[in-house]
């Protein structure tokens, strides 16, 4: 059985493995799409989830 905590740490891991993601991609000239592509691979998210992601970290890059 999965603690609150457990799962808040889950959460952040898939968060923080996602702004990787995200901020690598773009960094390296990967399109949306591609990037995308590899949230809901790695991280084994829904698209809907994979493009909130974009939008909440996809801004950051400098």
């Amino acid at each position: 059985m999965c603690t609150l905590f457990d799962e808040i740490a889950k959460e952040n891991e898939v968060k923080g493995r996602a702004v990787e993601i995200v901020e690598t991609g773009f960094e390296f000239g990967l399109s949306e799409h591609d990037i995308l592509k590899r949230l809901q691979e790695k991280l084994n998210l829904s698209l809907q989830m994979a493009q909130e992601y974009i939008k909440m970290f996809g801004k950051q890059t400098v």
